[in-house]
């Protein structure tokens, strides 16, 4: 008898086998997101880090016509942690109308704002991937509300959710060969630089009208905001934040070279990057860029084919990024759903697999090593490796998104038929 080519899962062809393995899963994973993404900041309100500390004190600086970026000067701004304001004026200039507001107010009107985002990001992938398969839908919807990057963002009131959203928006009109989408790349670099690979993709496909729109947009909106302060932000903040840093909250390879060169950055005792740390962090992004180029050195004619390609940039930005924070991480959720939507299709098990081990490393991994550093565990050898397996999670995403789009141009459209 002759071994077939294709692994295929008995259990999981099973529809009321499927079923029951997302309603054991689904509802736990629900019923936490919704009290502590949802109900906890609607109903009790809960202190939002990143924004009450750094966003809204920004906010008030500008409100009262003072340097946002002030804390940059006295402080220094090697790190993009704490009170100092690192992101471009945007943020904070559309910060100003919570200032003032009742601080339960603020928690409800940010979690609504978080939430709608995440949502806006659901429905545009689902729909830009056309997922069908009623149980697929619900697989990466619990993928999306299960990742700890979500929760941490809603906790610290970071941005970075709006940026998912916007990075939803861009997926659906780039499928379908849409210039509109430029707006939402322009006005997500506008808000933060990281989404600046996806800037590349559109020059590199040669997609002039949507890299124009993306360009204007983002230029317009810069110059909306408080641009008095835009020449500080890109001569004095944004050069010394670049230099990146060893804490352990950094998740780029540029935070691993850190640490190892100088192992007293990882918890914050020598702040920045040594000189040699920056270098070979450079080298390695401009190899990875390099790869992520020739992986796409031919446009896809396919729509999945096209999703796959803004998936590898997407994953390509914490890569390069001289930092990673862990709620940024959270805009790796695209080429999370566009991998397993392929890999499904193609019976890539390996693929997803490294899909998995990804999320298991940036999520769960990661929120344990918080938890071992709050309850004062000393034991460095553990923490150090917890720490890095995050990096090695962003890594994998990456390695299988240029997997995925070399077997996708070589074999186009296979395994689609078999799932539609």
């Amino acid at each position: 008898m002759q071994a077939s080519p294709t692994l295929k899962l008995h259990a999981l062809s099973n529809p009321s086998f499927r079923a029951i393995l997302l309603a054991l899963a689904g509802v736990p994973i629900a019923a936490a997101y919704l009290w502590r993404g949802v109900i906890q900041p609607l109903v009790f309100g809960t202190y939002l880090g990143d924004l009450q500390e750094s966003y809204l004190r920004a906010a008030g600086r500008i409100a009262s016509g003072a340097d946002p970026y002030d804390l940059c000067k006295t402080m220094g701004c090697l790190e993009p942690t704490g009170p100092q304001y690192v992101t471009p004026p945007l943020v904070a200039w559309m910060a100003q109308p919570l200032l003032g507001l009742d601080g339960h107010l603020v928690s409800a009107v940010v979690a609504i704002v978080l939430n709608v985002s995440l949502g806006v990001f659901l429905f545009s992938a689902l729909r830009a991937l056309k997922v069908t398969d009623r149980h697929l839908a619900v697989l990466l919807i619990l993928m999306a509300l299960a990742f700890e990057p979500v929760i941490g963002n809603i906790d610290e009131g970071q941005v970075n959710l709006v940026l998912l959203g916007l990075s939803g928006i861009w997926l659906a009109a780039w499928v379908d060969g849409r210039w509109w989408g430029g707006v939402a790349v322009g006005a997500a670099i506008a808000l933060k630089l990281i989404q600046g690979p996806t800037a590349l993709l559109v020059f590199w496909a040669r997609r002039w009208l949507m890299f124009s729109v993306a360009a204007v947009a983002g230029v317009v909106l810069w110059l909306l905001a408080v641009p008095q302060y835009l020449i500080e932000y890109m001569t004095r903040v944004l050069p010394e934040v670049s230099q990146g840093t060893g804490f352990y909250e950094n998740h780029s390879p540029g935070g691993t070279v850190a640490r190892l060169i100088d192992p007293s950055t990882f918890l914050g005792a020598t702040r920045g990057s040594p000189e040699l740390a920056r270098a070979i962090t450079i080298v390695i992004g401009v190899a990875a860029i390099v790869i992520t180029l020739w992986a796409l050195r031919s446009p896809s004619s396919t729509r999945m084919g096209r999703a796959l390609e803004a998936a590898v940039v997407t994953a390509l930005g914490p890569i390069v990024a001289s930092y990673s924070w862990g709620t940024h991480l959270v805009l790796l959720l695209l080429p999370m759903l566009v991998l397993v939507v392929w890999g499904i299709e193609r019976r890539s098990w390996g693929l997803i697999a490294l899909v998995a081990a990804g999320w298991i490393s940036i999520g769960p991994v990661h929120k344990g090593l918080q938890v071992l550093l709050v309850s004062g565990y000393s034991n460095l050898v553990v923490l150090r490796v917890l720490t890095e397996l995050s990096m090695i999670g962003v890594l994998a995403i990456w390695i299988a998104c240029v997997i995925a789009v070399r077997r996708d141009h070589v074999l186009p459209g296979v395994g689609a038929a078999q799932t539609r």
